[in-house]
């Protein structure tokens, strides 16, 4: 799973993960990624259970860091 700031450009954010769901485990350069991840391809997040760590966020001034 990624993670991204709330500003992060909508279209950029849909490259990158078209480009990872374009990986295969079976070319040699996207293995290794793949690999060092435990994983044999990448799969949509669930993303259900995160309202608590974005609140925390939020109320932490994570988002308002440089």
């Amino acid at each position: 799973m990624f993670t991204a700031r709330p500003d992060f450009e909508p279209e950029l954010e849909q490259r990158f993960a078209e480009a990872l769901s374009r990986m295969s485990f079976d070319n040699p350069r996207h293995r290794e990624v793949l690999e060092a991840e435990g994983l044999r391809r990448w799969v949509e997040p669930e993303l259900d259970g995160y309202h608590s760590l974005r609140e925390a966020s939020w109320k932490q001034g994570f988002f308002k860091r440089n």
